[in-house]
């Protein structure tokens, strides 16, 4: 049996309305049209991967949540950028390993 990877119409839906857009401004930002998006929403029919990419990055998230193949709406690697902290954290652990990273917990929680 075929495993057939959908749109996760839901996840559109409420992005869409959380933003306080209806299906005509969303398929505007995404310059198709309005029943394209009403489609998509009613499962009618699976977007191109050329207008997923389109919906995601106007919804600010990544293709894999709205295919539900990430629960994190920035998907599976986030946006790629480490902070100071996981900086620290991996610097760290290449240079002490894991002690070094338990060094550095105690370190910082009782700052």
């Amino acid at each position: 049996m075929e495993n057939k990877i959908a749109l996760r119409v839901d996840r559109l839906r409420e992005l869409r309305e959380q933003r306080g857009w209806s299906q005509r401004e969303l398929a505007r930002r995404c310059g198709f049209g309005e029943a394209q998006v009403r489609k998509y929403e009613n499962s009618e029919t699976d977007p191109s991967s050329t207008y997923l990419k389109l919906m995601a990055e106007q919804l600010d998230v990544s293709t894999d949540y709205l295919l539900g193949m990430s629960d994190d709406p920035r998907g599976q690697f986030g946006d790629g950028k480490i902070n100071d902290d996981e900086q620290a954290m991996l610097n760290t652990f290449r240079r002490d390993g894991w002690p070094g990273i338990a060094r550095l917990g105690v370190e910082r929680m009782t700052k």
